[in-house]
């Protein structure tokens, strides 16, 4: 059995993304793939159930088999430092141990995905830094190139890892950044022992919000519901006249306006381009029901939401680009863009023995 853990030197960086489609492509190379997440932050409840958000997507995603509390057997249940405070690392580390046994069973490859960023949970003994030794796991790390100092950050993970971070992947690249991306490799990487397997562009599709989750980050009311969860790509504020919004409408797709619930005039114009796909109306007021029944005509959903534009683009700001993978549309696309632009053959985890 053989197990890759994937880890970052920051959040949302892709983690997640990247199992989801080199799980899928060992299993069609006929591989039974493990899912495990040793160390989970990001909580909530599920019925009566704690669950890791994006470790309950990445295993239903994937659909191992394999229990959830083996899955994600430590989480965060309680204020970080409280936590820290009454835990026990021995106790955690043999939960940990435990489980990744469990999961290992009958398995080929095992995923790992690191916490929140490669460093958190060391006050535990359950950062990645630990779980890689512990485990004794090569490790990936995604990284996403924010600013120029990444370089550093990824130096430094090195000097921590040690030779057990063999391989560096950059994701969400845009712009001008691709053209340090050969320099940094060849400078930098090549020199501490690490190898780039590729780089993967950001895309609208895969940072996109579907329509439900918009709803929901923005605690709305649904005025007209959607026939279908459309993937929300872009988005407009509706602040002009009609005719000096009739370009921008025009040249989006997959988009959402958010407007003023008293802008009928920018609403209806919206409705009539077809690449508007939702209608975010603010301030809790009221379109006309003239309006509502054109949307719901066409299939356009409509939410009402109880904060004025600006506070609502803020909230979408804070969402969007870190939407989870699913929807057949988006684990589709993220395997086709590790299948063509991932270099997978320096992977043991791809390997037969």
């Amino acid at each position: 059995m053989k197990s890759l853990l994937v880890s970052s030197v920051e959040e949302y960086s892709g983690k997640s993304a990247l199992i989801i489609a080199l799980g899928q492509i060992l299993r069609e190379k006929g591989f039974k793939v493990g899912y495990f997440k040793p160390f989970c932050v990001g909580t909530t409840r599920i019925s009566t159930e704690l669950v890791d958000e994006d470790a309950h997507n990445t295993a239903s995603v994937l659909n191992t088999g394999d229990d959830m509390e083996d899955v994600c057997p430590v989480k965060l249940d309680r204020p970080y430092v409280d936590f820290v405070c009454s835990a026990d690392p021995v106790a955690l580390k043999k939960r940990v141990m435990d489980s990744y046994k469990r999961v290992s069973e009958g398995k080929d490859v095992v995923l790992v995905e690191g916490s929140v960023e490669y460093k958190v949970g060391r006050a535990l003994g359950l950062s990645d830094l630990d779980v890689s030794s512990a485990l004794d796991l090569k490790s990936l790390m995604v990284v996403k190139y924010t600013n120029d100092f990444v370089i550093d950050r990824i130096l430094t993970a090195r000097e921590l890892f040690g030779e057990r971070l063999k391989f560096v992947l950059f994701n969400q690249l845009a712009g001008y950044k691709k053209a340090y991306v050969k320099d940094i490799t060849e400078r930098f990487l090549k020199r501490n022992d690490m190898e780039m397997l590729g780089t993967l562009p950001y895309d609208p599709l895969l940072a996109g919000l579907f329509v439900s989750e918009l709803g929901e980050a923005l605690n709305g009311e649904w005025l007209v519901k959607p026939d279908e969860d459309v993937i929300i790509e872009e988005f407009l504020i509706g602040a002009m006249s009609p005719p000096a919004a009739l370009k921008y409408f025009r040249r989006v797709r997959q988009a959402a306006l958010i407007t003023g619930g008293d802008r009928a005039d920018l609403q209806n114009l919206a409705l009539e381009t077809g690449n508007i796909k939702c209608l975010l109306l603010t301030g809790h007021l009221e379109p006309p029901a003239t309006m509502l029944g054109k949307a719901e005509e066409k299939g356009i959903p409509v939410i009402l939401v109880a904060d004025d534009t600006l506070t609502t683009m803020e909230k979408v700001d804070e969402v969007f680009g870190k939407a989870r993978i699913k929807g057949d549309a988006k684990i589709r696309r993220i395997k086709e863009l590790v299948e063509q632009l991932v270099d997978l053959k320096p992977l043991e985890v791809l390997k037969r023995k």
